[in-house]
């Protein structure tokens, strides 16, 4: 299986099997044959199947560890020959599974059949995590389950790839039929395969547009559904982070599953470990969101700005900006461009919301100088935030005096007298300083912190208006348009030279596209659609979009890694 194209650990992708071939998500035909289960759907004759399952021995989830060592040692004098599936069992006695895993890596299976799925799905924690020791750890293996089309979204959102569908024939021979709200309302007429084909479909459609997490959201058909991606957001945040392409378009956040998306969570840590303050701050001020993205084009933020330049003057580039929002917690000002989400706003924030939000103010207060002043203007539970941050940085934060919300007039002129007792001077190189800054906290948001400065240093150039060229000793290192980046390979390499930081290791002249059996090392920190630089021999022979994650990139043997954009 190669994989296409990720979000989450969902992806899509693309199955050859000998002249045969077919997109994922899937329906997959399997062929209990020569398996010892007995089904009453059973096929009255062989015919042609994608996938062929090998003898198996099948375990209930709750089997005692005699009979699972047992049924081990049985496997292992199976005839594997001929077969391209293997059956898994579904076992609460997760410690055997790198039991079976060695059968599937010796014989290379191509596909692994999850069994009892139905009844995994109500054990939220092993079916999380059952899923993820076999995405990880066989990246080019199909995985197939039995599941309801309600189900789908989920499931493929958490590693599955296709699912075998003759249990669904049951619903037909019942009389009921289903539909998106299943297993609440059903049709009255049977259409269990029209109805899987359907819930493909769209799930595909979902991952190729994006927005496979939006369809998960919204099909919370069961307890379970709800139960299995808490779980996974909250014990296995990692797992999804690491598959999720990096942010390009805005995020909605819809309902409290929203909060605790994997972009949600890399924005928590880029914030704590990739943002540097400014060196020449000697004064922070918080302020609130708006709808408006980015805050600056806002009529708050135009307002807030007037009022700092009015009370500051040149001062202004001494200050350093960080505003507080849900559920991304803190945006520094330069990071901005990149916040791209909205969420519904009522004035009340949950718990879940404040104190993560107060967690991350705290450690990036701790960033700044113990010497540097913080003003707070903010109201309702921005409040509550920059206190609790208070009290866990040990950080004392001046409040303003803010009336009928932090843009009325009588706010606007609290925050002046407030800023006016402190007596900043900026100079021509500050500006300077914060104009380069503003681009290259950008680059350390994508690369980590001293990307910026490894392509804009002290003595680099800034060309041009809209689209802004960057320079070093004449050779160009990227361009930045309103946070959107580009790096050359020239400017890779300097990345690579001073962080060590986005690059794929391959031993081979470049002359296409990367591919995963090529890659002899990638940096883990690679998600997919990171710009990667591919380093041969200590140099960057190129520059790529990543395909999968670096982790992925060492693991598979399949598949583009890099789509390669620019050659040294």
């Amino acid at each position: 299986m190669e994989v296409i194209r990720h979000e989450g650990p969902g992806r899509l992708g693309l199955v050859r099997l000998g002249e045969h071939s077919f997109r994922t998500p899937a329906l997959a035909g399997v062929d209990f044959t020569l398996s010892p289960f007995n089904s009453f759907f059973h096929p009255e004759e062989p015919g042609d199947y994608d996938f062929n399952l090998a003898p198996a021995i099948p375990l209930g989830f709750y089997t005692p560890a005699e009979v699972i060592e047992k049924a081990i040692g049985r496997l292992w004098s199976v005839n594997y020959e001929g077969f391209n599936a293997f059956y898994l069992p579904a076992l609460r006695r997760t410690e055997y599974l790198p039991e079976f895993f060695k059968i599937i890596e010796r014989y290379g299976f191509e596909a692994v059949y999850l069994g009892n799925t139905k009844i995994l799905v109500k054990e939220y924690r092993y079916f999380v995590r059952i899923l993820r020791e076999l995405r990880e750890r066989f990246p080019n293996v199909m995985i197939i389950a039995d599941l309801e089309p309600f189900f789908y979204p989920l499931a493929v959102y958490l590693g599955v790839d296709a699912f075998e569908t003759r249990s669904l024939k049951l619903y037909d021979f019942e009389g009921k039929g289903f539909t998106q709200f299943s297993p609440f309302l059903w049709d009255r007429e049977p259409n269990s395969l029209d109805f899987a084909r359907e819930t493909i479909l769209l799930v595909r459609r979902a991952i190729e547009e994006g927005k496979l997490r939006y369809l998960v959201e919204n099909f919370f058909n069961t307890q379970y559904h709800a139960g299995i991606l808490r779980i996974a957001d909250l014990e296995h945040g990692d797992y999804l982070e690491k598959y999720t392409p990096i942010q390009r378009e805005t995020v909605y956040f819809m309902s409290e599953a929203s909060i605790r998306r994997p972009e949600v969570k890399r924005w928590h840590e880029r914030v704590v470990e990739r943002f540097v303050p400014p060196k020449n701050t000697e004064l922070v001020l918080l302020f609130p969101c708006s709808a408006k993205k980015p805050y600056s084009f806002s009529r708050s933020h135009t307002l807030y700005r007037r009022a700092v330049k009015e009370a500051l003057g040149s001062g202004i580039s001494r200050v350093h900006e960080l505003i507080l929002t849900s559920p991304f917690g803190v945006v520094p000002r330069e990071w901005e461009w990149l916040a791209k989400y909205d969420i519904v706003v009522t004035g009340h924030w949950n718990e879940e919301e404040i104190k993560p939000a107060a967690e991350l103010l705290a450690k990036t207060l701790e960033k700044y100088p113990r010497d540097v002043p913080i003003i707070a203007h903010l109201d309702e539970a921005y409040v509550e935030i920059a206190k609790l941050a208070g009290e866990l940085s040990g950080r004392e934060i001046i409040f303003t005096r803010v009336e009928n919300g932090t843009t009325s007039r009588e706010s606007l002129k609290a925050l002046t007298e407030t800023l006016g007792e402190f007596e900043l001077e900026g100079t021509k190189e500050d500006r300077t300083y914060r104009y380069f800054e503003n681009i290259r906290k950008v680059f350390d948001f994508y690369f980590g912190a001293g990307a910026g400065e490894a392509v804009l240093p002290e003595n680099g150039q800034v060309k041009g208006s809209k689209m802004l060229r960057l320079f070093v000793d004449g050779q160009q290192t990227g361009t930045f348009r309103d946070g959107v980046i580009s790096v050359t390979p020239f400017g890779m390499q300097r990345i690579y030279d001073s962080l060590k930081a986005y690059w794929v290791n391959v031993d081979f002249e470049l002359r296409g596209d990367v591919f995963a059996v090529g890659v002899d090392e990638a940096d883990p920190t690679i998600r997919p659609d990171d710009i990667v630089g591919v380093v041969r021999d200590g140099k960057v022979v190129g520059v790529g979009k990543a395909v999968l994650s670096g982790e992925e990139m060492v693991r598979a043997k399949k598949g583009v890694a890099v789509k390669v954009r620019k050659r040294a």
